[in-house]
């Protein structure tokens, strides 16, 4: 294996870890400064490029599929599968290290991160071979994918089904604010978080128990209030609270967090993930709405949550909190920690999401090399044109062959294991090369490496199918059927 795709990766990996360490630590300097057309608050990732890169493959299968790249879906999926599985289980088991020691900051983007995993799956950057395959069987390949697009589909249908059904539930007896003070201080506080030219309704509903905004985006968000009195005071908390939360995006964060349990329904770590993720956004907002309120008004904030204690539905964020989260949450604030940023930890977790994509991956029985030919139209061979040995890359020979029937009979009898994922596989080594005749005058050519064979279309001859040999390559045998002209 050569190191090129090692040398791109770890510059890769170092220049973003670098580069998003530096940015976060801007961040919470204050490096995002209120002007005209700029927010006091803004979201961290675009939480919208791992599910668009895997809707992206999903319509582009059928076409990878016809030209014998089929594995590229399943090999990404799995190596997301895999590197959420392992990533999260890490952080589950550091939780109670890193809410000691990290900013909630810190944290929400340590659970965010897994949105960069796209960076992982560019071909560029992939191993031309697996550190380690794993093998299944071929009948069971297209079973295991049907189930896993049906749960799915499923469970993030569902996800979003709820969410719609209790938005319009919530919003159906939903009335506009419009008392002067109320309306004043909503505009005032839309001017402080920099987004006083957008609209957010700011409404009342009966069907609420505590003050919440939905919506996921822009032109749908909508701030919900209970029908009780709140004073000034408690209005003025409430409110920021929200407009943090808008203005991060954090609706669109519970979705990312919601596609990742959906993306692996089947691993009870990753749902288990997902739910401290959305922890974590309502603790950041709690610590910035206090860094700005200042910690006298802690005990004010905190009887704010006890009294809206409930649990939050949809892709919704609320200023309540569920019971298994209210007394951590009580407790950060009434009594809070100084605790470091640490940018620099986001930024290895980062280098080390790139690093380990796509160590891994996933074979299955893709048939003899004459039934891979069979299934993909190929003609029937006629002959052999030209036959090339070689021992490597720079000593190769043209021979002839004894019987070339013998010959194509051994080589079409390999049998072969298709890889999921992105694989190159490098030329070097044993190397059999066979210009094949089909019936007509056109021609492809089959390359046999150590544990390789690479079928090179007629109408696509420089993107070969590449597959593995399944066992060895008995080149002694080979050699003794081939004589160099």
């Amino acid at each position: 294996m050569n190191g090129s795709w090692l040398f791109y990766r770890l510059l890769l990996g170092l220049t973003c870890g670098a580069v998003f360490a530096v940015a976060l630590r801007w961040r919470s300097e204050g490096g995002t400064p209120l002007g005209k057309k700029k927010s006091r608050y803004a979201p961290y990732f675009s939480y919208w490029l791992l599910p668009l890169l895997l809707l992206f493959e999903l319509l582009l299968f059928p076409v990878l599929e016809q030209q014998g790249k089929g594995g590229v879906l399943p090999g990404i999926l799995f190596q997301v599968f895999l590197q959420l599985a392992v990533y999260d289980g890490v952080l589950l088991l550091l939780l109670p290290l890193l809410r000691r020691w990290l900013r909630p900051e810190t944290c929400v983007v340590l659970w965010l991160l897994p949105n960069y995993l796209y960076l992982a799956q560019q071909s560029l950057i992939q191993p031309s071979r697996p550190l380690l395959v794993l093998s299944i069987p071929g009948w069971a390949m297209p079973i295991i994918c049907l189930i896993w697009l049906a749960g799915f589909v499923g469970v993030l249908g569902w996800k979003i089904l709820s969410h719609l059904r209790f938005r319009r539930h919530i919003l159906q007896d939903a009335r506009l604010v419009t008392d002067p003070p109320t309306s004043k201080l909503w505009q005032d506080l839309r001017d402080w978080a920099g987004v006083g030219r957008k609209k957010y309704p700011l409404v009342t509903s009966p069907h609420v128990t505590a003050p919440l905004s939905v919506g996921l985006f822009a032109s749908t968000i909508q701030v919900v209030l209970p029908e009780r009195d709140y004073s000034r005071e408690e209005l003025d908390l409430i409110l920021r609270h929200e407009l943090i939360h808008i203005g991060r995006g954090d609706s669109s964060a519970k979705f990312f967090l919601a596609f990742c349990s959906a993306l692996c329904w089947f691993n009870p770590l990753v749902w288990a993930a997902m739910a401290r993720g959305a922890e974590e956004l309502e603790l950041n907002c709690d610590q910035e709405v206090l860094n700005w309120a200042g910690e006298e008004r802690g005990e004010e904030y905190a009887r704010l949550l006890l009294r809206t204690a409930g649990e939050q539905a949809g892709f919704t964020t609320c200023l309540s909190a569920s019971a298994a989260s209210l007394r951590y949450r009580l407790r950060q604030v009434l009594h809070p920690v100084e605790r470091g940023l640490h940018s620099g930890v986001a930024g290895l977790a980062i280098f080390a999401l790139i690093l380990t994509g796509g160590l891994v991956s996933l074979d299955y029985d893709a048939g003899t090399v004459q039934e891979v030919l069979s299934r993909r139209g190929t003609r029937e061979i006629s002959g052999i044109e030209q036959i090339y040995r070689f021992h490597d890359s720079r000593n190769g020979s043209l021979c002839r062959a004894d019987s070339q029937q013998v010959l194509l009979d051994y080589v079409e009898g390999l049998k072969l294991r298709s890889v999921a994922g992105f694989v190159s596989y490098e030329s070097g080594g044993e190397e059999l090369w066979l210009e094949c005749r089909l019936d007509g005058e056109d021609y492809f050519r089959l390359v046999v490496q150590d544990n390789l064979v690479h079928i090179y279309p007629v109408n696509r001859p420089y993107s070969p199918w590449s597959y593995r040999v399944a066992g060895e390559v008995d080149w002694t045998w080979l050699d003794s059927r081939l004589t160099p002209e």
